[in-house]
């Protein structure tokens, strides 16, 4: 893809995402709020009933146990849906990471005559930066809280590829004979690189923060439990 047909991509790619988001959003929160009202009647059934404690004190205890409970199911289902639009989002815009790549890759070089591995990663680091601040202008991602977010987004993307591009890619230039390396060697080695971060990092990133969320959740949740345990 040329530049004016990849920021039509992006464009399009987000226009989809704003109404897959809000069902993602629901679906994950309702079941975050049903896991959080499940494990109050758990509560009130395994370890407030067997006391015998006045209803009141019994009711109190269970009032204060959704509170505590339902925000955090909310809370845990919001970043679950996240993590996982990232990742189904993700796949989906693989032809136009690549591109996107490409495109950033290029224009970093196209500002050194002679392609020398003596580059410092910073300098490279700042080109980066000002090439990828140019592409998201011509998204025109402005006007409103969902065009914020959606720069957004594009600005995680961004860090991500440059992280990658600095460590990644240059690191296979490197490995290249001679002082010099030619534009051919840099789209080469996106190419071959590319593949693997976009498939296999970011999904086993996104699995080890899913994994992390339940975690966090069922100990957050297991507290009140805790709690009456003790007693």
């Amino acid at each position: 893809m040329d530049r004016p047909q990849l920021v039509a991509y992006w464009r399009n790619f987000f226009s989809d995402l704003l109404v897959g988001t809000f069902k993602s959003l629901f679906l994950f929160s309702t079941a975050g709020l049903t896991l959080a009202a499940l494990s109050g009647w758990g509560l009130d059934t395994w370890f407030l009933d067997p006391t015998g404690w006045n209803m009141a004190v019994q009711w109190l205890i269970l009032i204060l146990a959704l509170v505590w409970l339902l925000p955090l199911g909310m809370f845990h289902g919001l970043v679950a849906s996240a993590l996982a639009t990232v990742g189904k989002k993700l796949k989906e815009a693989v032809n136009g990471l690549h591109d996107l790549l490409d495109i950033l890759v290029k224009g970093v070089f196209s500002h050194y005559p002679n392609l020398s591995k003596n580059i410092s990663k910073q300098e490279l680091g700042e080109k980066f930066d000002q090439i990828g601040h140019k592409f998201l202008e011509d998204l025109k991602l402005k006007g409103g809280p969902i065009s914020y977010i959606k720069g957004l987004i594009f600005r995680i993307i961004l860090k991500a590829l440059k992280f990658f591009f600095l460590d990644d890619v240059m690191e296979e230039i490197k490995k290249k004979p001679g002082e010099e390396v030619t534009r051919a060697d840099i789209e080469s080695a996106v190419r071959r690189v590319g593949v693997e971060f976009l498939l296999s990092t970011i999904h086993d990133n996104i699995m080890i923060l899913q994994v992390a969320n339940a975690i966090v959740m069922l100990l957050l949740f297991g507290l009140p439990f805790g709690i009456l345990a003790l007693f």
